[in-house]
């Protein structure tokens, strides 16, 4: 295969950024379709991609032309789209968090295998510049051997509430809608699985928000703290709806050093004028922190099917977030440790 059609699954805000990447920013890769129930949605997404348009995810998967799939859709939909694409031997990119139980990241960590195509999940932080630098690092073993690692999420944003934010259940609540990410990287640079977690949770940040929606939704605030299987410990503090930015930072501890990755300066500039204060602009999103490694995990998606090759993010990586997720929410509910299987 010399080029890679992609049907985007999903004419939303992730919709848009990952065809825009597909589309004009790798090589060998192109949009050649949108799916989209929201007629309006899609006919937006696919006239500004030149690409055609489909309401129903099976019209795509019986064209031999379509060789993969982009699922941005919500992440109950996960399952069912990845099994139907596998079943019809699609390669599939999918937005994380993989699904909101373990026994559904299961099966489709199953069919995967099976299908022998080509799965990535949309972890990006991998794909960041910085954090490929750490990682490198970390196997150089230029800290020794890690004992504690910190990983900081912060959004200034939330999900729509009133809206599916006012769902936690069907979303997975803070711990799979942010924390997602933080899982994955922790584990990714300890090179190791989480054994167990202490979770805390709740609405402190949007107490107002909560009020227009009957006092459910989203929790704002997570704090956890973990064990790795080889003994090193680790937190998490992941934060939403607090103003001054999007601020993703992991530090790693060593017995011979320690890792720093990321800062929440947005860019290299800072400025002062007569008030004698320094500012420095703060990243508005996680679209504009995480802009370069976005490109680089579609570029990746469309070398590992071309060149025949396994992501180096796959199901199985999502399977296990998906069980720290999980833990964690059941620790947040009984107000104990959990250990994870």
């Amino acid at each position: 295969m010399n080029n890679v059609n992609v049907a985007v699954i999903g004419a939303g805000r992730m919709g848009w950024l990952h065809a825009g990447n597909f589309h004009g920013k790798v090589s060998k890769g192109k949009v050649a379709a949108v799916v989209d129930q929201n007629k309006e949605s899609a006919d937006k997404l696919g006239s500004h991609l030149g690409a055609e348009v489909f309401s129903q995810v099976d019209d795509i998967l019986m064209r031999p032309d379509i060789h993969a799939i982009c699922i941005s859709t919500p992440i109950g939909t996960h399952k069912e789209l990845s099994l139907k694409a596998l079943k019809a031997k699609k390669h599939v990119f999918c937005e994380k968090p993989l699904t909101l139980t373990v026994a559904d990241a299961e099966e489709i960590a199953a069919a995967v295998k099976e299908s022998g195509c080509c799965y990535q999940l949309g972890f990006m932080s991998r794909f960041d510049d910085a954090f490929e630098a750490a990682k490198e690092a970390l196997e150089q073993g230029v800290v020794g051997t890690p004992v504690f690692i910190r990983s900081t999420s912060r959004d200034p944003g939330l999900p729509p509430v009133p809206g599916w934010g006012a769902n936690p259940e069907a979303c997975g609540d803070i711990s799979f809608e942010l924390c997602s990410h933080d899982y994955d990287r922790m584990c990714w640079l300890m090179d190791d699985k989480v054994r167990k977690v202490y979770a805390q949770a709740g609405i402190l940040s949007s107490k107002d928000v909560a009020a227009r929606c009957g006092g459910k939704m989203i929790n704002d605030t997570l704090v956890i703290n973990m064990e790795f299987c080889k003994g090193a410990l680790g937190s998490v503090d992941g934060l939403l709806n607090i103003k001054y930015g999007y601020d993703a930072r992991v530090e790693v501890v060593g017995d011979e050093g320690v890792i720093v990755i990321g800062d929440m300066g947005h860019v290299d500039v800072i400025s002062a004028n007569k008030s004698k204060k320094l500012s420095v602009p703060a990243s508005p999103s996680f679209i504009d922190r995480f802009k370069h490694a976005y490109v680089k995990e579609a570029q990746h998606f469309i070398d590992c099917i071309i060149e025949h090759r396994n992501p180096k993010v796959g199901a199985e990586d999502g399977l296990q977030a998906v069980k720290i997720a999980a833990a964690v929410n059941k620790s947040i509910q009984l107000g104990q440790s959990v250990l994870i299987d």
